[in-house]
């Protein structure tokens, strides 16, 4: 009760200085964070508080007599209170006594255009409130609110005032048709939200004759003005579409207004892309709304629901006029809309529908228009005799497409191509790349509507395509017979250059098609996990692109995205049983991968190197198990030492990490370590890397790939300590927090790798196992066991494993790395708290702790970070750099500068010198396995994850942001008094 009695004393002495004459703030935020607390459930106290609704109306009263008084932001702090205010039913009464929306109505109404749009925001979330009740919606009614929702919808406004006062409108506009059978309310706001078309469309000259002319075409403002109106019925007739009850607003736009022939009629007035859009979109909701709502709804239709003739024909109608307007663009923007309404739908629509009598799925013909400007572009040229079964492929494909379509879009089909095109190539440039392009865009933003069956069949076009791609370069290359090329001889150049349509190949050579076809292929393959069995297509996806990344002239973006494809084909379409059958990748087109490889790790864009070594990676992880015909491949290539030679030289440092990555896929195979990897000096640099190397990214992932050679093969004795030293100094010295976790992993792994020496398995010690020390079967009892476990605490004691937990948790302020600690320290006392004398064995079988570590325990940094020199013996002392610079001075001679230079590079040398830390760094994190504990107690483990996540996320509570609002007015106030100026 204290608490709340001092939030509200607090809260209304910051309201009085809000309405002071002269109050100014430079910080805003405070105005957001004050209203998210104030709304807070377990705030609800401070809206019933009786001083809150007085200083609403006093605020009101003020902003009535005089705008300027108040400052915009109190005045937007105090719509949206009121907003809040009036969520509460009971409080509507009382908003209504002192007529505070009344005054906020009419305020809003007066001065529209010197309002700010937090203003207006405000002023839309208190209607928003106060329209979820009847009382509240009668009042608006009183006012004709809706046509102040209607301004802010029309006009230049933000998206956020734009977006929740269309919202807004919807509700009172569906609510007084459907709920409160208000016809005439609805006619008439209806009647406003028309007026700017019906205003504009047809001007009459004469009253007393009846003839009408049109007027303007393409005049910027009139467009403007409808485009607004468009969109807001757009809006309106959408909204419909989601929800779930029959609304008759369409049949009121149908009967009153002639909604269809109005729009259609804007047509005439111009030839503007962009407003052509907004009039079909327009159009096309309305279709679907009078689809939903007079037939899908209706329980009184009398015809099959699947008749969908007039819809039917509606829709082609649509798609009809932009192909006589031979825009290719608008047709596949239409195609798109539609399909996103089609999937608005929902459980409602039906699987097939009828158009005149003929039975189709409507989806596929979308799906269809979607690609037909791309399926222009694919004529398969017939290379050789032997390619039947390809050109047989190509005709099941094309086969299918036709079985998919109807009557009308074939009629569509052959009207957009003698538009498009003619006997001697495209008409007027009409087939270009940028509408190639588009195809693949609409495709790709639909891809989380898409039908399983219909991807595929997008995947398989976009996959023809990419042949055409390899036709044309093989065209001007015929005479190259090698094992990815498409043909070898013959006349095919005028073969396929007779085929009809000419000029698509102009479009399919671009580059920019090529990689939204990539693009597209990846995209899709990876969303529906397509493989060889759906499409048989994919099958030669390898060759295609062993053909294309051989093309020298190509560019790092189309480059990049081959690369990931052909690493998406490696993981995807090679079968796991043809893996048993084959030893070797002879006579299949992956044996061209290996010298394609090799040229693109030597590239000069990073970026085709970085994506070089994903593909490396990836076909070194399946080599292991599932294909290990891999194996000899990297082997054969030399590909292992170049990744090496990437990891240590390379410029970029994602091309580092990268190679690091590939080279920890790498250590775990024995053929690749045997023959690669065991020769080189990987454990020295890694460890070089991690003590050493600027990039945090670089380091992160040098731990994991140190952990798999640690993990799978033995690392050198002389090794030992410098590794543990190393690790330590990554968990308490490194900032990265990902290199820090990795460490900790790394850590884990010891104290598996250390009980799975000892007999645990599983995580428990069985009854019976093997002994190594004593070469026979033994039986474990509970004190071989204690005994097994302080061997392992006092191995990780003595590299200091438990000195470095207890200084994470004392300084570290990453919460995932304290999050792992205290995870594995709970993981830890739960396995080993029923095993009562560990401790004793720990301490007998550990070495005797040092009289520095038993009387306190304290860090003392032995060793320097890598960028500091500090510890190091300096090459001259400051009296002798003195002397230098003097001589410098008066003899002008340079032969002393360079002598100094020549003595600073040697510091350098001997820095570098220097590649590892202190191989026995570690030691002064060496603690007692009892000091540990008993530091361990005076930890509050989940207090301490709580209080790192509340300082990360900013969480305050309420009375510390109302004292900190005091002090920032305080603060302003000041300095507005200082600044006389």
């Amino acid at each position: 009760m204290q608490k709340q009695e001092e939030v509200l004393s607090r809260l209304r002495q910051i309201l009085d200085i809000f309405l002071r004459d002269n109050f100014s703030t430079t910080n805003n935020v405070y105005f957001e964070k004050l209203l998210t607390h104030i709304k807070a459930k377990e705030n609800v106290y401070v809206l019933q508080a009786p001083f809150i609704i007085d200083w609403v109306d006093k605020c009101m009263t003020m902003v009535m007599e005089d705008f300027n008084k108040i400052h915009p932001k109190v005045i937007s702090f105090m719509l949206n209170l009121t907003s809040y205010l009036a969520s509460n039913e009971w409080m509507i009464v009382r908003l209504r006594e002192l007529d505070i929306v009344g005054r906020t109505i009419t305020f809003l109404k007066s001065g529209d255009l010197q309002f700010s749009p937090s203003i207006k925001l405000g002023g839309i979330r208190l209607m928003k409130s106060v329209a979820c009740f009847s009382m509240g919606l009668a009042f608006m009614k009183i006012h004709r609110t809706w046509t102040l929702l209607i301004q802010y919808s029309n006009n230049d406004h933000t998206l956020y005032v734009v977006r929740e006062a269309r919202q807004v409108l919807y509700e009172i506009l569906y609510k007084s048709c459907d709920k409160l059978h208000d016809k005439a309310v609805t006619l008439e706001i209806l009647a406003e939200i028309m007026k700017p078309i019906h205003d504009n469309l047809y001007k009459t000259t004469d009253p007393e004759v009846q003839e009408r002319i049109h007027i303007n075409v393409d005049d910027n403002e009139l467009l403007h003005k409808i485009s607004a109106t468009l969109d807001l019925l757009s809006y309106v007739l959408q909204q419909t579409l989601v929800h779930e009850e029959r609304t008759m607003l369409i049949s009121l736009m149908k009967e009153y207004h002639d909604f269809e022939i109005t729009i259609w009629k804007l047509i005439d007035m111009t030839h503007n892309p962009y407003f052509m859009e907004k009039i079909f979109t327009t159009l096309s909701s309305y279709y679907f709304a009078l689809l939903t709502h007079e037939k899908l709804l209706n329980p009184d239709v009398t015809e099959p629901p699947e008749q969908f003739t007039d819809f039917g024909l509606s829709f082609f109608n649509l798609m009809k006029f932009f192909i006589t307007r031979r825009d290719g663009v608008g047709f596949v923007k239409m195609a798109e809309l539609n399909h996103i309404l089609w999937k608005k739908l929902g459980a409602r629509a039906p699987k097939e529908i009828i158009i005149q009598h003929e039975r189709v799925s409507f989806e596929n013909q979308l799906i269809l228009f979607h690609m037909l400007p791309l399926l222009f572009s694919m004529k398969y040229a017939q290379r050789q005799a032997d390619e039947a079964s390809r050109t047989e492929l190509f005709d099941a494909y094309v086969l299918k497409l036709m079985e998919m379509s109807c009557e009308q879009t074939f009629r569509m089909c052959y009207s957009m191509r003698d538009a498009f095109f003619t006997p001697e190539g495209v008409a007027g440039g009409l087939f270009t790349p940028e509408l190639a392009n588009k195809c693949i865009h609409s495709i790709l933003s639909l891809e989380h509507v898409l039908d399983r069956e219909q991807a595929i069949t997008v995947c398989q076009a976009l996959l023809y395509v990419l042949r055409e791609v390899v036709a044309l370069s093989a065209l001007g290359n015929s005479g190259q017979d090698d094992c990815h090329s498409v043909s070898s001889a013959g006349s095919a150049g005028s073969i396929y250059r007779d085929l009809y349509p000419r000029g698509t190949e102009l479009v399919v050579n671009d580059p920019k098609v090529l990689h939204s076809v990539m693009v597209g292929l990846r995209t899709l393959i990876e969303r529906f996990k397509i493989t060889w069995k759906e499409s048989v297509e994919t099958i030669g996806l390898v060759n295609c692109l062993a053909f294309v990344l051989e093309n020298t002239n190509m560019d790092a973006r189309c480059t990049v995205q081959a690369l990931k494809l052909v690493q998406l084909a490696v993981e995807h379409f090679l079968s796991p049983n043809m893996a048993l059958l084959v030893d070797n990748l002879q006579g299949s087109a992956l044996v061209c991968l290996g010298p394609i490889i090799v040229k693109r790790m030597h590239d000069t864009t990073w970026e085709v190197r970085d994506t070089t070594l994903e593909l490396t990676t990836s076909i070194a992880s399946i080599s292991r198990i599932k294909f290990p015909a891999f194996q000899q491949f990297l082997i054969d290539a030399k590909i292992p030492p170049i990744v090496y030679e990437m990891a240590k030289n390379d410029s970029e440092s994602y091309v580092r990490a990268s190679a690091f990555k590939c080279l920890s896929q790498m250590v775990s195979i024995n053929l690749l370590w045997e023959n690669c990897l065991s020769q080189l000096d990987l454990v020295d640099h890694l460890l070089y890397v991690l003590y050493r190397d600027n990039d945090d990214l670089v380091r992160a992932e040098a731990v994991n790939t140190l952990m798999k050679i640690y993990e799978h093969r033995k690392i050198h004795q002389k090794y030992k300590n410098t590794l543990f030293s190393t690790l330590n100094y990554c968990v308490v010295g490194d900032h990265h927090s990902e290199v820090k976790l990795n460490a900790l992993v790394f850590w884990r792994r010891e104290f598996f790798r250390q009980f799975s020496n000892q007999g645990m398995i599983d995580g428990v010690f069985p009854t019976v196992t093997f002994s190594k020390e004593q070469k026979k079967i033994v039986t474990l009892t509970e004190k071989e066991i204690q005994t097994s476990i302080a061997k392992v605490f006092g191995e990780v004691q003595q590299y200091g494993y438990f000195g470095i937990i207890i200084k994470c948790l004392r300084e570290e302020v990453s919460v995932e790395v304290l999050e792992i600690i205290v995870r594995g320290l709970k993981l830890m006392n739960e396995k080993f708290e029923r095993f009562k004398g560990i401790m004793e064995e720990v301490e007998l079988r550990s070495p005797p702790p040092s009289d520095e570590q038993c009387s306190s325990f304290t860090f003392k940094p032995q060793e320097p970070t890598p960028h500091s020199s500090s510890g190091r013996s300096s090459p001259m002392n400051p009296n002798k750099a003195d002397e230098i610079i003097e001589g410098i001075l008066n003899s002008q001679d340079a032969q002393l500068l360079e002598t100094a230079f020549q003595t600073q590079m040697q510091i350098n040398d001997e820095d570098d010198e220097k590649r590892h830390l202190d191989e026995f760094y570690y030691k002064q994190f060496a603690m007692p396995y009892r000091k540990f504990l008993v530091e361990l107690k005076t930890i509050d483990l989940d207090n301490l994850i709580k209080q790192q996540e509340e300082r990360f996320e900013c969480i305050e509570n309420f009375t510390s942001l109302l004292d900190d609002i005091l002090c920032a007015i305080k603060h302003d106030d000041a300095n507005i008094i200082s600044d006389c100026y």
